[in-house]
């Protein structure tokens, strides 16, 4: 179950902590973890309904090449955090909880991080990781997914592959929402893995593989290094948005859905620079806008930036999905 779980009453923080272990089980936490994972949750919920009243929060298990993470986000549209050192001293938390504050959280779990402001309340995103040995690279991907609010599974999905050399990312929505997307979404996934070419190649093989079957949209990057050279391709109503020192760009895509005739999507080419950003998402969020990316935001982690904007821009009638991309400013040895 990938869907929001609302935060309006002391209820909440119980059921959020059955469901962080049960997603625990399955990256195989140890005991200690487990207790450490319930006092993260509890501390995280309790402050929502202490400063914000209510709030929301998602729990997924998230998996790529050499990494397999519990990633946890709270997020509310209170009044912020206006001192946030105080905030991060012990005691400073809701008097139902442990009193641990949000220091407590980052120290107890693998990564931390916090966006808070008047405006926009407070999102925070931690993770608890079962192993982190991601491949020694310039390129930093996060992604989200969240399901249709009647539905038990998603039908947007997204793969990673990536080496030293080269990073692919492909996002897609099977059409409609619920089992039938999610099996249509795999089917795209499973068939993409076996497709080791670039965008414009994948995109084709992939729609004449698939051809009558339910069908999806999808975008596909493909960044190599050390050049930082980007290729694209889309298909479908899959949004690509690139921000950089030049500004912010989106993407074309050409009209069409793999699963109907085969074709190769729109293609672009182009050369990153460091800190440049590459968001893709579905069409489950608002079309991202300039004033969607808050002041400060972007100089967040990719996966905070992920879990602000799919929570601010979901639509609530559709699946959704993000995934943020980032060249690194620092050359990774």
């Amino acid at each position: 179950m990938k869907r929001w779980i609302e935060i309006n009453d002391r209820s909440a923080v119980a059921a959020l902590r059955r469901l962080a272990r049960r997603y625990a089980t399955q990256i195989r936490l140890s005991d200690r973890r487990m207790e450490e994972l319930a006092i993260a949750v509890t501390e995280a919920a309790t402050n929502i309904l202490r400063y914000a009243g209510q709030g929301r929060a998602l729990i997924e298990v998230v998996r790529k090449p050499g990494v397999e993470k519990l990633v946890l986000l709270f997020t509310d549209r209170g009044p912020g955090i206006g001192d946030m050192d105080r905030m991060f001293q012990d005691g400073e938390s809701s008097s139902d909880s442990a009193g641990l504050g949000l220091g407590a959280i980052q120290r107890l779990s693998d990564s931390f991080d916090v966006f808070s402001s008047s405006e926009d309340g407070t999102t925070i995103v931690f993770t608890f990781d079962a192993s982190n040995a991601p491949p020694s690279t310039m390129i930093e991907v996060e992604g989200l997914r969240v399901c249709h609010p009647a539905e038990e599974v998603c039908g947007d999905d997204w793969m990673l592959r990536q080496t030293r050399r080269s990073t692919d990312i492909l996002l897609c929505d099977g059409l409609g929402h619920g089992a039938r997307a999610a099996e249509a979404a795999a089917d795209v996934i499973g068939a993409a893995r076996e497709v080791p070419a670039d965008p414009g190649q994948t995109i084709d093989a992939l729609t004449g593989s698939l051809v009558g079957t339910r069908g999806a949209v999808a975008s596909m990057v493909r960044i190599e290094e050390p050049e930082m050279k980007l290729s694209y391709a889309g298909l479908g109503n899959i949004s690509t948005i690139c921000i950089g020192a030049h500004g912010t760009k989106r993407l074309a895509v050409r009209d069409g859905r793999i699963g109907g005739a085969q074709t190769r999507g729109f293609e672009e080419e182009m050369v990153l620079a460091p800190g440049d950003m590459i968001i893709m998402h579905s069409d489950g969020l608002k079309t991202l806008r300039d004033r969607d990316f808050r002041p400060g935001l972007l100089h967040r982690s990719p996966l905070l930036i992920a879990g602000f904007l799919l929570e601010r821009s979901f639509r609530g009638r559709d699946d959704a999905s993000i995934v943020v991309v980032r060249v690194k400013s620092e050359r990774v040895t």
